[in-house]
């Protein structure tokens, strides 16, 4: 005969054991077997909307061109073009001058998504370049030939000026492309940036923020197995700090990494609610790992809520009679 104790026991560690496997068993069970409950919750987290976006990480646009449209379109902010006459006097000393100059590079940063491209000189030709995306290009403040090689369509359909350089503020969108004075270039960091500024009603957010939040969401989508859960929890909350800057399409993708998250609190608080009804001790213990290991999440929130319905309070003759009533729904 099993005492009441071993009987306790037991239950205990396969409780404890299921907890553990919740999370340290990788991925949730395909969808033939997952419960109705976790299903819905992956429905709407957006994953058959969302996209798998991902940041550039070069300074200019032709680096990346799709990725750079993207920033673009998620920042609210338009491609800033800048061209240049290739072995020009005019523009090899600008060049030396502007692109070197790390105020003007935050300037462009600031109000867009900057992009470079460059026109034949006298000779007609355009400097020449090697495969290697490596090789070194003689443009002043350009690391290799593809970062301004890459922004070449964007010349399509624009007349190119006699006096270059020369900034076009394009529309990642429509394409619409629209001069700026063709002085600004020549007047420096300041007044380029003072112009700008005045270009838009209110201050988007800035490519670091765009590149933050996209990194915390990679790393939150690599540590979505058991052993880096709590990371990857971590990674999501930083993300999340950032939402309120972008659109519905970062939202939704924020949703579909925190997916299998999402999956794995609700197993986890279903578990620790069974283990209340027998061991009260040991289902607080369960959500009390649940709302630190998912702090500022949905679940983790849940959780949080649960253990504070838990909390003693003034028992009545109905809670005396029917213990079962103080465990939360």
């Amino acid at each position: 005969m099993i005492t009441p104790l071993l009987l306790t026991m037991t239950l205990c560690f396969s409780l404890a054991d299921g907890i553990n496997d919740s999370v340290a068993d990788g991925p949730l069970p395909n969808k033939e077997t997952q419960s109705k409950e976790i299903q819905s919750t992956e429905t709407q987290s957006g994953e058959s909307t969302a996209k798998n976006l991902s940041a550039a990480t070069g300074y200019w646009a032709g680096s990346d061109m799709e990725k750079a449209k993207t920033e673009a379109l998620q920042r609210k902010v338009p491609i800033l073009l800048l061209i240049v006459r290739d072995a020009d006097p005019v523009s090899s000393s600008w060049s030396r001058q502007h692109l070197n100059d790390s105020a003007f590079l935050k300037a462009l940063e600031k109000h867009g998504v900057p992009a470079l491209a460059c026109v034949p000189g006298p000779s007609g030709k355009i400097h020449s370049s090697t495969e290697d995306q490596n090789d070194s290009c003689p443009l002043a403040g350009c690391e290799n030939c593809k970062a301004h090689q890459g922004s070449t369509p964007l010349l399509k359909n624009l007349t190119i000026p006699k006096l270059l350089p020369r900034i076009f503020s394009i529309d990642p969108a429509t394409g619409e492309a629209r001069a700026i004075p063709e002085d600004l270039p020549f007047r420096g960091a300041k007044a380029l940036d003072s112009y700008l500024a005045g270009r838009t009603e209110t201050t988007p957010p800035t490519r670091r923020e765009y590149r933050f939040l996209l990194k915390h969401i990679d790393r939150a989508r690599e540590y979505s197995g058991y052993e880096e859960f709590e990371k990857g929890c971590q990674e999501l909350v930083a993300a999340k700090r950032y939402l309120s800057l972008f659109g519905q399409e970062m939202t939704d993708l924020w949703d579909q990494a925190y997916a299998p998250y999402r999956g794995r609190g609700i197993q986890m608080i279903r578990k620790a609610k069974y283990a209340l009804k027998t061991d009260r001790m040991l289902g607080a213990r369960l959500l009390t790992r649940v709302a630190k290991m998912m702090a500022h999440l949905p679940e983790g929130e849940r959780a949080r809520h649960l253990l504070n319905a838990l909390q003693p309070r003034e028992e009545t003759s109905d809670s005396k009679e029917n213990p079962d009533q103080n465990i939360p729904n």
